[in-house]
C-alpha cells in the first residue's frame, strides 16, 4: 500500500511542468531561484516526513477524524471548510489553465469555457466516485502516462538544441538571496503528501512507507528539469516571454517515430490525463472535507458512489470554476496563482506544525 503514497508525490510533482510553477521560477532566475529551490527541497521534504509520521499513528483515519479526536466541533468545522477551499483552488487552477492550453494549442476555434465545461464534467464524475476508485484511477493514470512522459523528458535533456551555456549562466546566480514566492512555487512539487489527509483512510495498520530517501531526490530532479530545460531551449532572456513555458518547450522538439513528429500534441495529451486525475482527486478531497461537516457522517472508502450531497457540492465547485474563467483572464490567474502558492506554503507549515504539537501533547476528547 505504500506505493499509493508515492503516486500522489509523483502526480503533483509532474503536473507542475504544465502549470505556472516553471514561469514563476524563471521570473526569479536572476534573483534567487536557485537558493529558493534548494530551500524548498529541505522544507518540502521536512513537511512530508512530519505529516507522514503524524498520519501513520492513525491508520484508517483521515484528517477530519483526527481533528475530531482532539478538538471541539466549533474549532474543527471552520478549519475543515478552510481546508476544503484550499483543495478546491489548486485543482481548479490546473483545469482552468489546461482549458486555455487546449484552446490555444489544439483547437483555437473552440471557446475555452466550452472546453472547461467538458473537462469539469469528467472531473465531477470521477470526483464523486468512492475513495478507493480514485486511488486506483491515479495508479492507472500514472502507469499508462508516466513512461512516455519520462521518455519525452529524457529526449528533452539529450536534445541537441539545448544551450548548456545558458543553463550554466543562470546557475551562476546561486548566491542570490531566496524569494518567498519562488520558495512557495518550488515547494509545491512536494505537496502531494497532503493528500494523506483523506487517502490515509485507505492505509491499513502496520504499513511502513519505505524508501523515504527518494522523496528529496524526486523533488530535486523534477525541479531541475522544470527550471533548466526551458532555459536551455529558449535562452536566458527569451525564456521569460512564455507564460506556458513547457508547452513552448515541447513544441520546440520533434521526433521521428512513425506518425509522432511534433512532441507538443503527445505531451498535451499525456498531461491532459494527469490534469483530469489531479483535479478529480483534489475535488474529491474537498467534497470529503465538506461532507465531514455533518455530525453523523461516517466516511467510506469503498462502496457506492457519493450520494446527493456529494453531487451538489461537486456541482457547486464546477459552477464556481467555470464562472472564474468567465470573469478572469490567464494573466490574473497567473498572479493569483503566484500569491496562492506562497500562501499555501504558510498554511502547510502551520497545519503540519499544529498537528505535530496536537498529536504529541494533546489529549483526546472524552
Amino acid at each position: 500500500m505504500s506505493r499509493y503514497f508515492y503516486y500522489h508525490i509523483v502526480l503533483v510533482a509532474l503536473l507542475n511542468l504544465m502549470l505556472f510553477v516553471p514561469h514563476i521560477l524563471i521570473q526569479y532566475r536572476y534573483h534567487g531561484a536557485m537558493t529558493s529551490m534548494a530551500i524548498s527541497v529541505v522544507v518540502g521534504t521536512g513537511l512530508c516526513l512530519m505529516f507522514m509520521s503524524i498520519m501513520s499513528k492513525y491508520p484508517g483515519q483521515g484528517l477530519p477524524e483526527i481533528l475530531n479526536r482532539f478538538l471541539p466541533r466549533a474549532v474543527t468545522l471552520p478549519f475543515m471548510v478552510f481546508m476544503a477551499v484550499m483543495w478546491i483552488i489548486g485543482p481548479s487552477i490546473a483545469v482552468v489553465s489546461y482549458a486555455v492550453l487546449i484552446n490555444r494549442f489544439i483547437n483555437p476555434d473552440t471557446s475555452p469555457i466550452l472546453v472547461l465545461v467538458l473537462l469539469c464534467a469528467v472531473c465531477l464524475y470521477a470526483a464523486t466516485r468512492p475513495t478507493m476508485t480514485i486511488i486506483f484511477l491515479i495508479e492507472m493514470g500514472l502507469v499508462l502516462n508516466l513512461p512516455l512522459i519520462v521518455f519525452i523528458l529524457f529526449k528533452a535533456v539529450r536534445n541537441d538544441a539545448i544551450n548548456w551555456d545558458a543553463i550554466h549562466t543562470v546557475a551562476n546566480y546561486w548566491t542570490q538571496m531566496p524569494k518567498w514566492n519562488a520558495i512557495g512555487a518550488a515547494s509545491y512539487i512536494f505537496t502531494g503528501y497532503a493528500n494523506l489527509a483523506v487517502y490515509n483512510r485507505a492505509m491499513p495498520p502496520n504499513v511502513r512507507i519505505r524508501h523515504r530517501w527518494t522523496i528529496p531526490l524526486i523533488g530535486m530532479l523534477v525541479l531541475a528539469l522544470t527550471f533548466f530545460v526551458p532555459i536551455g531551449f529558449h535562452g536566458t532572456e527569451s525564456v521569460d516571454d512564455y507564460l506556458y513555458v513547457w508547452s513552448m518547450t515541447a513544441d520546440s522538439m520533434i521526433m521521428s517515430y512513425g506518425f509522432i513528429e511534433r512532441v507538443i500534441f503527445v505531451f498535451l495529451i499525456m498531461y491532459l490525463n494527469l490534469t483530469l486525475i489531479y483535479t478529480a482527486s483534489g475535488w474529491h478531497q474537498a467534497i470529503e472535507f465538506l461532507k465531514g461537516l455533518a455530525k453523523d457522517y461516517k466516511p467510506e472508502i469503498d462502496g457506492v458512489p457519493m450520494k446527493k450531497a456529494g453531487m451538489i457540492i461537486g456541482a457547486a465547485i464546477v459552477a464556481a470554476t467555470v464562472l472564474y474563467l468567465y470573469f478572469f483572464n490567464e494573466k490574473i490567474t497567473f498572479r493569483l496563482s503566484e500569491y496562492w502558492l506562497g500562501f499555501r506554503l504558510v498554511v502547510e507549515i502551520g497545519t503540519v506544525g499544529f498537528l505535530f504539537v496536537l498529536v504529541r501533547k494533546g489529549k483526546t476528547r472524552s
